[in-house]
């Protein structure tokens, strides 16, 4: 798999509340590993809203959910405070180290295993490196993104380019909604 297929999702969808959650199960899905910033909310949100609690509190009846995230232990423990989730903070996304963490918490495998974020370059990336199966959404709010994160966004939108080019189905299929809906 090139570096262009491993940026590629399997699936695309608006939100974490768009996302067929009974099809992942039917599927033989059993974890389902989360992005916190601009995947559940913004960068500028402290703490999770009861909408957002009360969808990953259902979710634990059928999956084993662990946040995934890049960020700092503070804001994790904030934003998720008072869930009972567990969570990996500076998880190193692209790199496969966090992933490899979440999927011994959650003794799952890679293969009943779906990591949900809103970035190409850390979410899907790593996660596609790992062989676990990604869900790519819309960023809750592009305009809160930190610095490496705009970083990201710059070298994302050549991946996209490229991708457009050497995978024009998949892009249709996978990334053209995203693109859209992000007007870049």
């Amino acid at each position: 798999m090139t570096f262009y297929q491993k940026c590629i999702p399997h699936h695309y969808d608006v939100s974490i509340f768009d996302i067929d959650y009974e099809t992942l199960k039917k599927q033989g899905i059993h974890a389902l590993f989360f992005d916190l910033d601009n995947t559940i909310i913004g960068y500028d949100q402290v703490r999770l809203d009861e909408k957002h609690r009360t969808l990953i509190t259902s979710l634990q009846k059928d999956f084993f959910v662990v946040i995934l995230s890049n960020t700092n232990l503070s804001r994790v423990s904030t934003a998720l405070e008072g869930l009972d989730v567990p969570f990996l903070f500076h998880a190193t996304k692209p790199l496969k180290r966090g992933f490899k963490k979440a999927l011994k918490i959650s003794k799952t495998t890679v293969n009943d295993t779906v990591m949900i974020g809103d970035q190409l370059m850390t979410d899907v990336f790593g996660a596609n490196r790992m062989g676990i199966k990604t869900i790519l959404i819309r960023s809750v709010k592009r305009k809160s993104d930190r610095w490496m994160t705009k970083i990201n966004r710059i070298f994302e939108r050549f991946v996209l380019k490229k991708v457009q080019k050497k995978y024009p189905s998949l892009y249709l299929e996978r990334l053209k909604d995203y693109v859209d809906d992000h007007e870049m």
